[in-house]
């Protein structure tokens, strides 16, 4: 199955993984692993990622691992977003990357967990 989402980030379930049930601070609720690629156009402050978006109600946690691309990704729990981040030359913390950059070849594996 494969999702695109506001012409921005594609959802696909990697091989054979699922989703299942889970326990998140002693709350029912469950997981999924997903395999997200971005479009040819990051908006600053990162690409939407909603708990509907990843078939919850509400987002407990999300791990992120991107995948040999270089990048860092990290989920923006307060704006709902995911965030990519590269090294800077100027040698201090990671920058997100510019405006309107291509990532279309970046890929990231999602774990997460939610109230479904």
């Amino acid at each position: 199955l494969r999702r695109k989402l506001n012409m921005a980030l594609t959802i696909t379930t990697p091989g054979a993984a699922s989703e299942g049930a889970a326990i998140a601070g002693g709350t029912p609720s469950k997981f999924t692993i997903k395999r997200i690629q971005f479009d040819d156009s990051y908006p600053t402050g990162g690409e939407s990622l909603t708990a509907g978006d990843l078939g919850f109600t509400a987002i407990h946690a999300v791990m992120i691992d991107t995948e040999t691309s270089g990048y860092v990704a990290q989920y923006d729990y307060s704006n709902e977003k995911v965030e990519v981040y590269e090294a800077g030359a100027d040698g201090a913390a990671l920058d997100e990357v510019g405006n309107t950059t291509d990532l279309s070849a970046v890929y990231i594996r999602v774990v997460a967990y939610g109230t479904a």
